[in-house]
């Protein structure tokens, strides 16, 4: 029985490559400074509100795989869609994403992020592993960020705060929207959403 399983754990090694549990130290490097960009921005006290809020809008844009992230919280009701409805809920999405994400920045200007390590998954997608300080409270909050690399690009396409996924959260929130009052009320909320804020 022992040989079968060592040679069952030699044939796993030698099946699955070195990088399936090697560290990626150019997407630590790349959620650091992500990060300091994101508090260099929200602690610029020459810049009022508004541009702070559009500064942030774009660091969001550029270093957030968006349209990956607006597939997965539809999750299989997307099928049921039309090329024109993802086309609009995409749109919207981004819009919503944005927005929400930059209004709750705002609540990280006085903390700390300190990098703890990483976990490459496969060719595309590595896992960051991060600790937040809140210099206010001395909270400390464990951050594991969801990184896909493609085209030499690092994007982000989730966060998971305490083993709680923001991605599968939002997914589960729209999905009962979706089952409950259809597609065409998701928009209006996402549309109400993205006019008063």
């Amino acid at each position: 029985m022992l040989k079968k399983i060592l040679k069952s754990l030699v044939l796993f090694f030698l099946i699955f490559p070195t990088y399936t549990f090697a560290t990626d130290t150019n997407a630590e490097l790349f959620v650091s400074k992500l990060s300091n960009d994101a508090k260099v921005i929200l602690l610029n006290k020459s810049s009022d509100n508004q541009a702070r809020l559009k500064q942030l809008d774009g660091l969001s844009l550029n270093n957030v795989d968006l349209d990956a992230v607006a597939n997965y919280t539809l999750g299989e009701y997307r099928q049921k869609l039309s090329d024109g409805e993802k086309s609009t809920f995409n749109r919207l999405f981004k819009d919503y994403f944005v927005k929400n994400v930059s209004s709750k920045l705002n609540d990280f200007a006085d903390q700390d992020l300190k990098v703890l390590g990483s976990k490459k998954l496969n060719e595309t997608n590595i896992v960051v592993n991060t600790k937040i300080f809140s210099k206010k409270d001395g909270q400390e909050i464990i951050v594991d960020w969801r990184i896909y690399f493609s085209n030499n690009k690092y994007l982000v396409r989730d966060l998971v705060v305490e083993g709680l996924s923001l991605a599968r959260t939002q997914r589960e929130e729209f999905a009962s929207i979706l089952v409950s009052k259809g597609f065409p009320e998701l928009v209006k909320i996402l549309e109400n959403y993205i006019k008063s804020n």
